[in-house]
């Protein structure tokens, strides 16, 4: 077996992929916003919300970490990005934006060695952020994704 080598983030690099996490986490939030109320599905404008206001707090809980850390959060606020007229292309974006989470976050994790709190912190992200891709992939798969028509994908 080949040896691998420890690798350790700095406490700026700490800093710096703690911002990017925020920003991510408020891009999905305005992303689930938009989608939600594009979507005249019930159920599944019910699921958008509730995976925003969970990814609200995972920025406000970011936030508050990179303040303890000696950061200064991003403040600006994030714009939704466009929304497709199809509801699999939204949850397919909203699936792209967890699986980034899940990479950086297991990263954060696997790399952060002397942070015990922002490992605890990043390590309950991770969890949620893999919660959130199952739901998007059974969400995906039910509505049978590049497989249906045009009318069945429609809001």
């Amino acid at each position: 077996m080949k040896d691998h080598l420890l690798t350790k983030l700095t406490a700026d690099q700490v800093l710096d992929r703690l911002d990017k996490a925020l920003r991510a986490e408020r891009q999905a939030v305005a992303d689930y916003h938009a989608h939600a109320q594009a979507s005249d599905r019930l159920e599944i404008r019910d699921a958008l919300e509730t995976l925003r206001d969970v990814e609200r707090e995972h920025a406000l809980r970011l936030a508050l970490r990179i303040t303890a850390l000696g950061g200064s959060p991003a403040s600006e606020e994030a714009e939704a990005r466009p929304a497709s007229d199809s509801l699999a292309d939204c949850l397919e974006q909203d699936l792209a934006g967890e699986q980034w989470a899940i990479g950086e976050y297991a990263q954060l994790v696997a790399c952060i060695v002397d942070d015990p709190e922002t490992v605890d912190l990043m390590t309950e992200l991770l969890f949620d952020e893999i919660r959130h891709a199952g739901w998007l992939k059974s969400a995906l798969n039910a509505l049978g994704t590049r497989a249906s028509t045009a009318a069945e994908r429609e809001f």
